[in-house]
């Protein structure tokens, strides 16, 4: 029986490769672990951060209230869990002057839960509204919990699934800044 040795620079590089194989292994389970329930069910789809993807721009549903040619406008998708996070985060400064801002609701019962969003946002109930905007059913097959973003000639220019839209609020002004 013959008896392969492997030179030591061989050797190495087999060691690197396997350090980065297993690398690899142990990425893809942190990334599989940290995927929760409210996640688009396509992972690509979430927050790509490019203006007009997909089908875009598309005409977008009318907002009660709202005149698209006011300002861009930005519509929240919330659930009832976390409508008063999201209220308390647009009640900073996080998005600047100029837009406009709805959180689209579910269901009526929610409204009192965004009691202090009424100064900053225009709350609506329209569950309709996800579909028109063509918003995700995330992985829970529930409501959509993120936003779109709409441009002043009324055309939805981007939408995406993001639980964490709250926290992220500085995000959401970067892709605002790339719309007409």
């Amino acid at each position: 029986m013959t008896t392969v040795r492997l030179a030591p620079s061989a050797r190495a590089l087999v060691a690197v490769w396997l350090a980065v194989a297993l690398a690899g292994v142990v990425l893809v389970l942190v990334v599989e672990r940290s995927r929760g329930p409210l996640d688009d069910p396509d992972p690509a789809r979430q927050r790509p951060g490019l203006l007009d993807t997909g089908s875009l721009p598309l005409p977008a549903p009318s907002i009660g209230g709202l005149e698209y040619a006011d300002g861009p406008t930005v519509a929240f998708f919330a659930r009832p869990a976390g409508v008063a996070r999201l209220c308390r985060a647009l009640s900073g400064d996080g998005l600047g002057g100029g837009v406009q801002v709805a959180v689209v609701l579910a269901a009526p019962e929610d409204v009192p839960l965004a009691g202090g969003c009424g100064a900053v946002a225009h709350l609506v109930v329209g569950p309709a509204l996800a579909e028109g905007f063509g918003m995700p059913v995330p992985a829970d097959g529930g409501y959509p919990v993120g936003y779109a973003i709409v441009d002043t000639r009324g055309r939805t220019r981007y939408r995406t699934l993001d639980p964490s839209a709250a926290a992220r609020l500085d995000e959401v002004a970067t892709v605002l800044g790339a719309v007409p």
